[in-house]
Parts: C-alpha cells; sequence; structure tokens
C-alpha cells in the first residue's frame, strides 16, 4: 500500500468537495435570483454603469442602511453619483463571483472602474496558493469580458486574529503581482485596520471579520486617492 498515494487522494478529494477557487462553481435558492437580477440589471442600465463593484458580504454591504455596520450612506453619498452598481453577494467565495462573470453579469457592461475584494470566505477550506490563483482567474476573466474597464484589486482585510491575519498577509503578497501600473492596480488596505498587534478600535463589528460604519468610512478614505486616480484616468 503507497501511503503518500492515499494521502494524495484524499487531499485531491478534499479540494474537490470544498470547491476549487479557480474552477467557476454556481450556489442556489436566492442566489441565483441575485445573479439574474445583476445580468437584468447589465442588460437594462449597463450604459449607465460606470464603476462596479465585486465581491463577498463586505462589498454587499455597501448597499445595507444601518447605522453601525451599514454603509449607505457613504454609498450614496461617494459612489451612487457616479454611475455605480455593487454586485457583491454575501458568502461568496472566488469560485462563485468567478461564475457570475462568466455567466452573463458584466454583458453590456463598460465601467470605467471595478473595484474587486474577494477571497476571505475561502480561507476555511483553501490553501492560500489555490485562493491567490482564484483571485487572479477572476482579475483575468474581468480584463477579458471588460478590456476598456481598469480592475482596482484590494487586498483581503485583516480578520480575527494574527494567524488569519498573516494568512491574508501572504495571499495578498501572491496577488500584489497582478498590479501593471495601469489597467490593473493593486491595494493593501492592512495598516488602516490592523497596526501588527491589534486591530484599531471600532472598525469592526464584533466578529472581527465585517466592518462598521466606522469601517467602511475608513475604506473609502483609503482607497479614495487611486481610486480616483484611476476613475478620472483617460488611458
Amino acid at each position: 500500500m503507497k501511503i503518500p498515494t492515499i494521502f494524495a487522494t484524499i487531499s485531491l478529494l478534499s479540494a474537490v468537495l470544498a470547491g476549487t477557487p479557480w474552477i467557476p462553481e454556481p450556489r442556489d435558492g436566492s442566489w441565483l435570483e441575485r445573479h439574474e437580477g445583476f445580468v437584468n440589471n447589465s442588460l437594462i442600465n449597463g450604459g449607465q454603469i460606470n464603476l462596479l463593484f465585486y465581491g463577498d458580504s463586505i462589498t454587499d454591504n455597501w448597499d445595507v442602511d444601518d447605522p453601525y455596520w451599514g454603509a449607505k450612506e457613504i454609498y450614496d453619498e461617494y459612489y451612487a453619483p457616479l454611475g455605480s452598481a455593487n454586485y457583491g453577494v454575501g458568502s461568496d467565495r472566488t469560485e462563485h463571483v468567478l461564475w457570475r462573470i462568466i455567466h452573463g453579469e458584466v454583458e453590456n457592461l463598460r465601467p470605467k472602474v471595478c473595484v474587486l475584494k474577494i477571497g476571505t470566505n475561502n480561507l476555511d477550506e483553501n490553501t492560500d496558493v489555490d485562493i491567490a490563483r482564484g483571485i487572479a482567474a477572476i482579475v483575468t476573466e474581468l480584463r477579458s469580458r471588460l478590456p476598456e474597464t481598469k480592475v482596482l484589486l484590494l487586498g483581503i482585510l485583516p480578520r480575527e486574529n494574527s494567524v488569519m491575519t498573516s494568512r491574508c498577509d501572504n495571499i495578498n503578497g501572491m496577488i500584489s503581482i497582478l498590479d501593471n501600473g495601469n489597467s490593473v492596480r493593486y491595494l493593501n488596505m492592512r495598516g488602516a485596520y490592523f497596526d501588527g498587534n491589534f486591530f484599531y478600535e471600532g472598525l469592526y463589528v464584533h466578529d472581527l471579520i465585517h466592518l462598521s460604519k466606522l469601517g467602511y468610512a475608513k475604506w473609502q478614505e483609503v482607497m479614495d486617492p487611486l481610486f480616483s486616480e484611476m476613475f478620472n484616468s483617460t488611458n
């Protein structure tokens, strides 16, 4: 009996069951309904969408109107006037975002900028290398389907504890090389949320994963210089 072969088989099976970050995969139920809503929105309002957000619940919550952890007030002030669409979906992993992009959500769109922040939901099931590969696959797909759009890739935010934050740092180091100085730019906001030992007070809700309203205000503040440069660029 070849033990290493057995371990390799188990590892491969686990990866398949967990989902492979760079292989498109749908979810079901209300998720498909939201996807169809995004597809229809792109078809109907595509000509008016200049800014596109893609991500998981942390992106999705830009649209939530809550005094503590919602960010709608900030979104409506800074992004809605630009002609924005938020295609963030709670619990999405890289493979889910990839599936949505491939299956019609960006058809009829020509946004100036697409802000992408994804990967944190893969941490419990996938390796850092595989997560980085999944994020890279999304960037490649966006560039292929939206050749005139600049992609602003955000690093995974620090979360929970030093161990998880270290993994985020590792992944962010790998995806940072996707920055080509023009059509794809990378921004790591780590230092605005975590000082190396402690999370800055008030920027997260109780789980130290999702952001508070103050956390979204910090996101807007830190992202604004690079975002404005990209959005207003004529190149």
